[in-house]
C-alpha cells in the first residue's frame, strides 16, 4: 500500500509495524487482516484485508488530538487524488506481492519493508491483551515480525499485538 500511495501520491510513506502507513509523522493509513488456516494441513484458506486510506479529508476533518495523530493525502500534498486510481494501484500492488509470496521471492518486499519501517531503532509499547511494557524495536525478521529487547535485556520476537509510539513521541516522532 505503501507503494501504491506513493506512486500516485508522490508522496514517501513509511510504516509503523506492522501495517499502518505514516506520512510527515502522521497515520495515513491503517490496514486490518483476518486469515483462515486450515486445521489439519495447515493450508491457507481465505485472506481478507482492510484498508482505509485517509484521502480528500481537509485541515477541519481532524478534530482536536486526532489532528495531531491522523492526516489525509490531500491535507499533506494539498492535491485531490482519484481514488479510482489509488485502488487501482492498491490492487496491482496486491497483486505483486501474491505473486511474490507463491514464489517464495518477498526478499525485496522485506528489504523495503525495513527501510520504510519507523519502529525500527526505537523504544515503543508492546500491547499485548491488558499490558503494555516498554521495549525496544530492534528489527524485522524474514516473516515480518518485530524483533523487541525487554527492558530486562530479553530479545525476542512479536508477531501479534500492537506497538504503540504515542505517549512516547508524539506519534512517531
Amino acid at each position: 500500500m505503501s507503494r501504491a500511495v506513493d506512486r500516485v501520491a508522490g508522496t514517501h510513506s513509511q510504516i509503523k509495524w506492522t501495517n499502518d502507513l505514516i506520512l510527515n509523522g502522521r497515520k495515513l493509513c491503517g490496514i486490518l487482516t483476518e486469515l483462515s488456516v486450515e486445521g489439519e494441513t495447515g493450508e491457507l484458506q481465505y485472506v481478507v484485508a482492510g484498508i482505509g486510506f485517509n484521502v480528500s479529508q481537509r485541515e477541519e476533518d481532524f478534530d482536536g488530538d486526532v489532528s495531531k495523530i491522523a492526516t489525509s493525502i490531500l491535507r499533506e500534498t494539498g492535491r485531490l487524488i482519484s481514488r479510482a486510481e489509488l485502488a487501482a494501484a492498491m490492487i496491482e500492488e496486491l497483486d505483486a506481492l501474491y505473486a511474490a509470496l507463491k514464489s517464495g521471492d518477498t526478499g525485496g518486499y522485506l528489504d523495503e519493508y525495513r527501510r520504510r519501517c519507523v519502529t525500527i531503532g526505537r523504544e515503543v509499547q508492546l500491547l499485548w491483551q491488558d499490558t503494555k511494557e516498554k521495549v525496544t524495536a530492534l528489527d524485522v525478521d524474514e516473516e515480518f515480525g518485530l524483533i523487541v529487547r525487554r527492558e530486562n535485556g530479553t530479545v525476542e520476537t512479536v508477531r501479534t499485538g500492537e506497538v504503540s509510539v504515542r505517549g512516547l513521541y508524539g506519534y512517531v516522532e
